[in-house]
């Protein structure tokens, strides 16, 4: 896993210095000399960073972070501060106890979801104590293995793997061909075990569909594209209208083609599901003349990350209670006179950096003021506009399956009017379902209580 594969034991020290910026020069160098980094100007943008967004995420531990034109994925290096560090920030970091400096290859968008992690694990007290607590610089390098390793799987296909499981793959191959499928779909998350898929599918667009990290993936698998979406539900292929709908929004297909999906069992540890979907056929009510699949407006990336949040708000509601949650992304401009607020909007007033949905450390912010009737309005750059708000819009002649309320009716509705999209999380049922155009696709199955 990155987080323990790109963090190396001399890169962990205990910092002299009282300040920040001192702080920062004492962990680059611990990077090798051969990397020719810029330490200045690295300093100087990590500084600006700060002001601007701070990683304090509190109970000690600051993140700082940056994306450069390095050739590996991922640097870390980790400091012990004693006594905090002093700046002139907006965050107070006088009780930092930890600072972990994260420098991600420029390319790609694995920083969000290596941040992402970072933020959800250090909520848990005892980790952020089994870290900041006194202790030999070797234990706390123990420590950290033991939170962020993970074992990873040993690709070995000839004696791993059954016969079975070979000649599957083998038809998964023909199949796709007598189809005329451009791409394949592969969902591994149930096995134990890799696969080398570029020797099954040679000249089939390859495209693996993983909650894992993209470092967890062997390189032999052979993959031309990954997509980081969990799998929240026990139902084979779950993760496929969500990942063709990100496929389509990254341009990794076309509407026109025809793909191949295998898919895994969450028991079986094995492929045993095959499934060749029409994309123009399948998606033929959400696909519009005028209008693109994901508004033109609302960048790829902040689709992906509203559509995430939106599932985690499905599994894990908020302090063991189910919640509903509904997200209209699009132009402000377009949306803003389809809405009025419902309460103080709790957004207003912060720099734009605060409220992005880019941000990683904004997730439980966005979780608790789900808790809140209304929706969430976020334009295409990711800001969060405002929460708590009703949908304006009439229902423009909509007519949804039974089953389906007010919260429902609104998206469809304010989808249609105003060229945006529209993400629900039912309280109900825990399904997510996002509205395009006026018509409703489910991201999730229903889970009755």
């Amino acid at each position: 896993m990155l987080l323990s594969a790109y963090f190396a034991r001399d890169r962990l020290v205990n910092i002299r210095s009282t300040t920040v910026e001192g702080a920062l020069r004492e962990l680059l160098k611990t990077f090798p000399p051969t990397l020719n980094l810029n330490q200045d100007r690295i300093i100087e943008d990590l500084l600006s960073q700060e002001k601007q967004t701070p990683t304090n995420l509190g109970n000690g531990i600051a993140i700082p972070h940056l994306k450069l034109p390095i050739k590996r994925p991922c640097l870390i290096a980790i400091g012990r501060c004693h006594g905090g560090l002093q700046s002139d920030l907006q965050s107070d970091y006088g009780e930092v106890r930890l600072l972990i400096l994260l420098l991600f290859n420029e390319d790609g968008d694995r920083h969000l979801t290596v941040l992402a992690k970072l933020a959800r694990e250090f909520h848990d007290p005892q980790k952020v104590l089994s870290l900041t607590k006194d202790q030999t610089l070797t234990k706390f390098y123990e420590n950290w293995l033991r939170i962020f390793r993970q074992r990873q799987p040993q690709l070995d296909v000839e004696q791993q793997k059954t016969r079975g499981q070979r000649i599957f793959l083998k038809e998964a191959f023909q199949l796709a061909l007598s189809s005329e499928c451009q791409s394949i779909f592969l969902f591994p998350d149930a096995l134990s075990e890799w696969f080398p898929f570029g020797q099954y599918f040679r000249g089939l667009n390859r495209i693996l569909i993983s909650g894992r990290l993209p470092e967890d993936i062997p390189p032999d698998c052979e993959i031309d594209h990954m997509l980081s979406i969990a799998n929240y539900s026990e139902m084979r292929l779950m993760q496929m209208h969500s990942a063709i709908l990100l496929a389509l929004n990254r341009r990794l297909i076309s509407r026109d083609e025809k793909i191949c999906c295998v898919g895994s069992g969450s028991e079986s540890n094995r492929f045993d599901c095959l499934l060749v979907m029409d994309v123009a056929v399948k998606y033929k009510s959400l696909f519009n003349t005028r209008r693109g699949l994901v508004p033109k407006d609302v960048k790829p990336e902040v689709f992906e990350r509203i559509v995430a949040i939106a599932h985690e708000i499905a599994l894990e509601g908020r302090e063991g209670k189910p919640l509903g949650a509904m997200f209209i992304l699009g132009s402000h401009g377009k949306i803003k006179n389809h809405y009025r607020s419902l309460i103080l909007n709790p957004f207003q007033g912060y720099p734009r950096q605060e409220r992005n949905v880019l941000n990683p450390f904004i997730d439980e912010t966005i979780k608790e003021f789900a808790s809140l009737d209304g929706a969430f309005i976020v334009d295409g750059d990711g800001v969060l506009e405002a929460a708590g708000t009703m949908v304006t819009v009439t229902n423009q002649g909509i007519v949804l399956p039974g089953g389906f309320g007010t919260r429902h009716m609104s998206a469809a509705a304010i989808s249609k009017a105003t060229d945006s999209i529209a993400v629900v999380v039912s309280q109900s049922t825990n399904q997510v379902t996002i509205f395009r155009n006026g018509q409703m696709l489910p991201l999730s199955e229903k889970v009755m209580g």
